[in-house]
């Protein structure tokens, strides 16, 4: 049966399969076509009619492998557009979990089936010593759903770029994961780690996490130009990064919001001046490493894990300080947009998921107090009904919460509320 122009012709091969071919035009004279294949005719047909609606929306699908897509896709696209540490982050997962499982696949032939491919491998996969995690099997829920948009955010790309027609991992749900609370200390427990420091060095830096919620880079990167004892100010403005296998350099905070002004309480500011004062400014940092310059990571790190150890208190990670410091500023009534300011987040709903939780005495007080609200008991009638909070800070409107005297007062007070709290004796 003779066919027009572009609509394709089939053959039968020697094998008994069939082929079909689709002339898509000429370059430098000399015409191309694309083939398809099939075990019928009628698969045959099925390709080609697919391989005729590819051309018609515009694909550019030159065969590519996944793995060859995902390699120009993490040196070419994400590479110069994103932080070291986010692009080693997708390099390790789709090189760990992607690429050896579905890493030979042909972009155009991927499905949503291939995709729970890897979430299968990744369920059946030997942890890696590094998680410290026992009794397990299989990589956390967490490190999946991570793989898992990593990868969409590729093939995402590839249908813009008309590389694929649609992205398979938009037409699957994400994989499900338990939120977890962040590990953090008690009041009493971080109290007993500040009286425990080992130096007036160690006491400032745990008070920069503690108390003040500051990042680990941001911390690693103050300089003494950032500290102004006269107004009782500390300055963050960069943040240190350690990329693996190279040398640590200093860049500007992820967000806008981590770029802030802290405004230091008397008992604070104290702690540093007396670092300060010790130190002999003898280096441009703050934290130096042990031979000037930024300091360590893991070293700071192990100084956390040991001060920890010397309280006799949970180890936690170091980045659970900031979930310490945040659960302290809740348990003082403090609105959860000035506790964001404080931590640098841009958005409070960030604060609120990751770093704010209730605790066990936090949800009998509130029980107790919707049990008097109701009535429950005969002593109830007599008794006033308790307002919480100060008075100064305005109730939340949309998730957000409003500060008259404005956010340096606001931010102070509440820090020197926390401070008081974990320096009492």
């Amino acid at each position: 049966m003779a066919r027009g122009k572009g609509e394709g012709s089939i053959y039968k091969q020697k094998d008994g399969a069939y082929q079909a071919s689709i002339e898509t035009g000429y370059v430098n004279g000399k015409r191309r076509r694309k083939y398809v294949n099939g075990r019928t005719i009628t698969e045959c047909r099925r390709n080609l009619e697919r391989l005729k609606r590819e051309l018609s929306d515009g694909l550019l699908d030159d065969g590519s492998r996944l793995s060859e897509w995902i390699e120009y896709y993490l040196e070419m696209i994400c590479k110069p557009r994103i932080a070291v540490g986010t692009y080693e982050g997708y390099y390790s997962k789709m090189h760990l979990y992607v690429i050896p499982v579905i890493g030979d696949i042909r972009l155009r032939n991927l499905t949503p089936d291939h995709i729970r491919m890897v979430h299968e491998a990744m369920r059946n996969m030997e942890p890696s010593r590094k998680t410290r995690r026992t009794n397990s099997v299989g990589m956390s829920a967490s490190t999946i759903r991570q793989t898992h948009v990593v990868l969409s955010k590729c093939l995402k790309t590839a249908e813009r770029e008309k590389k694929i027609r649609v992205n398979p991992c938009s037409l699957m749900d994400s994989p499900a994961t338990e939120k977890r609370p962040m590990d953090t200390l008690s009041v009493d427990q971080a109290q007993q780690v500040l009286k425990c420091a080992a130096d007036n060095r160690t006491l400032a830096r745990l008070t920069c996490a503690l108390v003040l919620g500051v990042r680990q880079g941001e911390a690693l990167a103050l300089k003494w130009d950032d500290l102004d004892l006269e107004s009782g100010t500390l300055r963050i403005d960069e943040a240190a990064t350690w990329p693996v296998g190279g040398k640590a350099f200093l860049k500007v905070p992820k967000t806008k919001a981590s770029i802030r002004t802290m405004p230091l309480p008397p008992d604070v500011a104290s702690i540093f001046r007396e670092w300060k004062e010790e130190s002999g400014m003898k280096d441009e940092f703050i934290f130096p490493g042990f031979s000037g310059g930024l300091e360590r990571h893991e070293r700071d790190r192990a100084v956390w894990d040991v001060s920890l150890e010397r309280a006799g208190v949970p180890n936690i990670p170091l980045h659970g300080a900031r979930g310490t410091a945040a659960s302290l500023l809740q348990k003082m009534g403090i609105p959860e947009r000035i506790i964001a300011d404080i931590l640098g987040h841009a958005n409070a709903r960030v604060t609120q998921d990751h770093y704010l939780h209730s605790d066990a005495e936090q949800r009998s007080d509130a029980l107790g107090a919707l049990a008097k609200g109701f009535k429950l008991s005969a002593s109830d009638d007599d008794e006033s009904t308790a307002v919480a909070g100060s008075g100064n800070v305005s109730s939340k409107s949309n998730g957000r919460a409003s500060t008259p005297d404005g956010f340096e007062d606001a931010v102070e007070r509440a820090v020197a509320r926390a401070m008081e709290k974990l320096m009492k004796q």
